[in-house]
């Protein structure tokens, strides 16, 4: 009985320390809210254009372009923590990094104007270094971005804005059908700002014959019901640029595959010298309607090399054991390479 009462007196202690803990920090938290509004209202109108992004108060893009500026409080940007832009030191210093004037510059001669497209600073409108140097202003100490000077990107003429939405995350509505103003944009083009519908429609828009690939028998790029995917281009691929061949994100195409399927890695006792060199020697990495992404079905596949050996490799009578069933890995299954002693045909 005393054990009970002991076992109920400590349940009691755990819930109220639980509620006590609860109210503490809602109280801070409501007073931290309050001071942060404070602040916020002290810096006022001196920094009512290059100070902090509040879509609802004092700004003067809104006045023109509320849309926009709605869309972009709900944005990666617009939700971006102060301790993030560059050269704010302390909570009374905004510098203009996810605001208007972070990308527009000083709108004081547009709004003056009347509105002036000309007047004012558009980086879909400005030269590509200039435009790229506009984002890299703050995105260049992304470890992703480093190589993007020289990548075959930027050597093609490409801007971030090309791929990327800054304001708002599947808007165009030539692409994407205005997503984002049904309430419908993928979470996976929200966070990242694309202009698409999703990365692998943002990549297809220029590399229209990997389209097919998600359509066929085998793919990487399969999706769900969503049109949701588990693997992405950038998955292998790095758009902003690489040390590997054809923007890989590792130094070559075998490390890349490695990543997923590290059970072909080897070294192995016997090794298969075409696995060893690439594997896009024998598979199609975007999809195939062969099974496995191979290039083409065996024994045809094999006899690109295989051409004569000990048995006669080319196909006589469709009924050849090396047309039926799973053909030559019908024998030789282990074909990436053995480890068995006596795997030397990688038999075993």
């Amino acid at each position: 009985m005393r054990k009970f009462q002991n076992k109920q007196k400590v349940k009691s202690l755990v819930l109220l320390t639980t509620l006590l803990s609860a109210i503490g920090f809602t109280v801070l938290s409501e007073r931290s809210i309050s001071s942060a509004s404070t602040e916020a209202a002290a810096v006022g109108s001196s920094q009512a254009l290059t100070g902090l992004f509040v879509p609802n108060e004092d700004n003067a893009c809104a006045t023109c372009h509320e849309k926009v500026v709605a869309d972009f409080a709900r944005t990666p940007h617009g939700k971006s923590p102060d301790k993030w832009r560059v050269g704010a030191t302390n909570a009374g210093e905004f510098a203009s990094s996810a605001t208007c004037t972070a990308c527009h510059g000083d709108p004081s001669e547009h709004i003056n104007s009347g509105g002036d497209p000309t007047k004012i600073k558009n980086p879909t409108k400005l030269s590509q270094k200039d435009s790229v140097a506009s984002c890299q202003s703050c995105h260049s100490q992304v470890n992703e971005h480093a190589q993007w000077k020289g990548s075959r990107h930027e050597a093609a003429g490409l801007t971030c804005v090309n791929c990327h939405s800054p304001h708002h995350a599947g808007g165009n509505k030539g692409a994407s059908g205005g997503l984002l103003e049904l309430g419908l944009a993928p979470m996976q083009a929200e966070a990242k700002l694309l202009r698409f519908a999703s990365e692998t429609d943002t990549c297809v828009s220029c590399h229209s014959d990997v389209r097919k690939s998600m359509f066929q028998r085998s793919t990487h790029l399969f999706r769900n019901e969503d049109r949701e995917q588990r693997m992405t281009c950038s998955t292998c691929h790095e758009p902003h640029g690489s040390i590997g061949d054809k923007m890989m994100r590792t130094a070559t195409i075998n490390e890349t595959c490695y990543t997923c399927h590290a059970e072909m890695r080897g070294p192995f006792l016997y090794d298969h010298a075409p696995v060893r060199e690439s594997c896009a020697n024998c598979h199609k990495p975007h999809g195939s309607n062969n099974v496995s992404l191979l290039k083409q079905r065996a024994p045809m596949l094999c006899q690109q090399c295989h051409i004569q050996g000990r048995h006669q490799t080319v196909p006589g009578r469709p009924n050849t054991p090396f047309n039926m069933n799973r053909s030559c890995a019908g024998c030789h299954s282990q074909v990436h390479g053995s480890n068995h002693p006596s795997g030397i045909n990688l038999q075993r």
